[in-house]
């Protein structure tokens, strides 16, 4: 690596490894480049010279490449690999001149002193063009195959993945390897799901595009999109500017997951290939004036935290198994200070801003996939099943007119015509395709409500559990009470005891009310298809809600105007919608800026005729603050919340539910009561004789 880097200095355009007979000691190693070479005054003053290097005289190259090292001690261990060198090079500055020089170490080492083995430069005429030649022949120790595969990582990654981006390629010849030649070859990174290019300016201002699979833009970022924090204590602080260098970051993500779709499977031809390609490059590596920094991206090495980030919140995020980057830094001000031992760059602000202008690009990519699918997801399931409805019923007319129910009738198409065959064919075709939908679509929703099925499995057994303590503390406090109440004065007792007990019983039974509350929302019979009154259910609800909002001083208003207005749907989804929304609407009351509000919830329900179709709305206002922090977009989304322990699934169950029953909604920042308005739109019959409202409800 370093005879590689000394090519780079050397401004090539090319340099090439070749290894012969190295899987076992004595073989020889050959790199060869097309830089400007050496004159025999630069050899014996600048290379034979340990510790002195041109490059401490100016750190950049004549074709203006920034220098990589400025110790010069690099290439003696990279000579010490044989027991014999040789060294011939052609300067530009000298053409048709070529300068020889060997050493023979074995003579080296048995001699007393150094001086007693001078080091001649032989200099000879040469046809050749400019380049230096570096043979190392008896190599010292075997290379193994894991070492041939470390060197094929270092070669590849050293100024990037990618040849075709960069102005220095390396090639490594290495037969006895395969390795080698298998990761040094064309990339797979055209199969690749999506593509990030997110920016940073000379004014630390960031921007940042999402490519799809067919390399086409589908969203894009200003600062204040991508600058955002989306995690934390700094959640929705957007700094003015990072101070950092400028830089630009790109990352190729993949979809390795054998369910990809169709079309991205005819993308990625071999999915093995690209695994064992993302094993070996895979991460985020940082590349400093066009040659890679270690040890960002190195295994182990996880420096923007994308695999503790995909732990955390698995939605849609990728892996350093998954995905390669790379962050392309000029820092023409030398903002990054290399570390003593060269080991990455020290903390500074200029590095850390650097970095968290990464990791905010990252999360900008997260919410961006995650908006788009769950526009794929919502109501995908339903729409799915109208689909599989709407093919059977083509395929049962195919087959009506093949065999008629009355066997008097002739058959409207006879079975042996080519005509029926291929409708045949093609009808069944589409009823496979379509279940295919519906069952894609319903995976989906069961990997997001999965988690929920086991908390909520795990909430009814202890929410049963714990129906017996706190009858039992009723019993006991009471039992006490009795007992006080005999050994000491009445106004003793209403003094000192009176409260005290009640509050004890209070507090028993508000717990017996919670442990009830999840019980009756699981009651099986719950999830069975009726028509189900909006209004009962909110009354309903409200009941059951009743001691957790006195707990809390807060009133509901039941303002109920479609009272025989009736929703085909199950007991259980029209709780869910309604629980969800009372618990984030009392929520909002616990907020720092709501401690001096009124504490009011509107609970309203109108009948309405929208879209050539009678509707029930169902709104639900509060005196809180408000929606604040979040965009009323990702307000909807999964782990998207507010609330610092909050799992950000509730106004998604609610979003899925109105979606299946081919509904909508919406959220406002502020109702008619100064706090969050979030309305719900469900088609519905009226009663019989019941005229439905014939304007939209503002």
């Amino acid at each position: 690596m370093e005879l590689v880097r000394n090519a780079y200095d050397a401004d090539a355009t090319n340099c090439h490894i070749r290894l012969k007979d190295a899987s076992s000691p004595g073989g020889t190693l050959v790199v060869e480049d097309n830089g400007d070479g050496m004159t025999a005054e630069q050899l014996a003053q600048g290379f034979l010279l340990i510790g002195k290097s041109s490059k401490s005289m100016s750190t950049h190259t004549a074709g203006k490449r920034r220098r990589v090292g400025e110790k010069g001690l690099g290439r003696l261990a990279a000579l010490r690999l044989g027991t014999r060198v040789t060294v011939s090079t052609r300067s530009s500055a000298q053409p048709g001149r070529e300068q020889i020089l060997s050493i023979d170490w074995d003579r080296i080492d048995s001699a007393e002193a150094v001086e007693d083995v001078p080091l001649v430069v032989d200099s000879r005429p040469s046809s050749l063009a400019k380049g230096t030649t570096v043979t190392i022949n008896g190599l010292r120790d075997a290379m193994s195959s894991k070492d041939a595969e470390r060197l094929a990582r270092a070669l590849l990654l050293l100024t990037g993945p990618f040849a075709e981006k960069s102005d220095f390629r390396v090639q490594c010849d290495a037969p006895e390897f395969g390795t080698i030649a298998k990761l040094m070859d064309k990339p797979p990174v055209s199969q690749f799901e999506f593509r990030l290019v997110a920016t940073l300016d000379s004014e630390g201002r960031a921007a940042a595009t999402l490519y799809n699979w067919r390399d086409e833009a589908e969203y894009t970022g200003d600062h204040n999109d991508v600058a955002k924090s989306r995690t934390g204590r700094k959640k929705n602080d957007v700094p003015e500017r990072f101070f950092a260098p400028p830089a630009t970051f790109e990352m190729w993500m993949f979809n390795l997951n054998p369910g990809a779709s169709k079309k991205l499977r005819n993308v990625q031809q071999n999915t093995e290939e690209i695994k064992r390609w993302l094993r070996v490059v895979g991460g985020v590596h940082l590349y400093h004036r066009r040659l890679r920094v270690q040890p960002y991206g190195d295994a182990g090495n996880d420096w923007l935290g994308i695999n503790l980030r995909r732990s955390s919140s698995p939605e849609v995020r990728p892996s350093t198994n998954t995905s390669v980057g790379l962050i392309q830094v000029a820092d023409p001000d030398n903002l990054l200070r290399p570390k003593t031992d060269r080991g990455g760059f020290v903390d500074t602000i200029a590095f850390l801003d650097l970095q968290e202008f990464a990791k905010r690009a990252l999360e900008w990519v997260a919410e961006q996939r995650l908006v788009q699918r769950e526009q794929r997801r919502v109501g995908a399931a339903a729409k799915a099943r109208d689909r599989v409805e709407e093919a059977e019923s083509r395929f049962q007319n195919l087959i009506d007119a093949i065999s008629p129910g009355d066997p008097d009738t002739p058959p409207l198409i006879e079975v042996s015509s080519p005509a029926l065959i291929e409708s045949f064919t093609t009808e069944a075709a589409a009823v496979f395709a379509t279940q295919r939908e519906e069952i894609d679509a319903l995976r989906e929703d069961l990997l997001l409500y999965r988690s929920l099925a086991t908390v909520g499995t795990s909430t009814a057994v202890f929410a049963h559990e714990a129906l017996r303590p706190a009858a039992r503390i009723i019993n006991e406090v009471k039992t006490v009470s009795r007992r006080v109440k005999k050994r000491v004065p009445p106004n003793v007792y209403e003094q000192q005891f009176d409260e005290p007990v009640e509050i004890a019983i209070e507090s028993a039974r508000t717990l017996e009310t919670f442990a009830k509350l999840p019980l009756s929302l699981l009651e099986k019979k719950k999830r069975e298809i009726a028509e189900i009154s909006v209004d009962v259910a909110c009354s309903a609800m409200v009941a059951l809600f009743s001691r957790y909002l006195d707990e809390r001083s807060i009133k509901v208003d039941l303002d109920l105007g479609a009272p025989q207005a009736k929703v085909r749907t199950t007991i259980a989804d029209i709780e869910s919608i309604l629980s969800n929304l009372l618990a984030n609407a009392a929520h909002a009351f616990t907020r720092m800026d709501a401690a001096d509000r009124e504490r009011l919830i509107r609970i309203r329900t109108r009948l309405v005729y929208e879209n050539a179709a009678n509707q029930i709305v169902l709104t639900v206002d509060d005196s809180g603050p408000g929606i604040d922090g979040i965009s009323l977009k990702a307000i909807w989304l999964p782990g998207k919340t507010t609330r610092d322990n909050g799992t950000g699934l509730g106004l998604t169950i609610v979003r899925d539910i109105v979606a299946d029953l081919k509904g909508r909604n919406e959220a406002r920042r502020r109702g008619e009561l100064g706090g969050a308005r979030i309305m719900v739109w469900l088609p519905t019959k009226p009663a019989e004789g019941e005229a439905p409202h014939e304007k939209r409800v503002s």
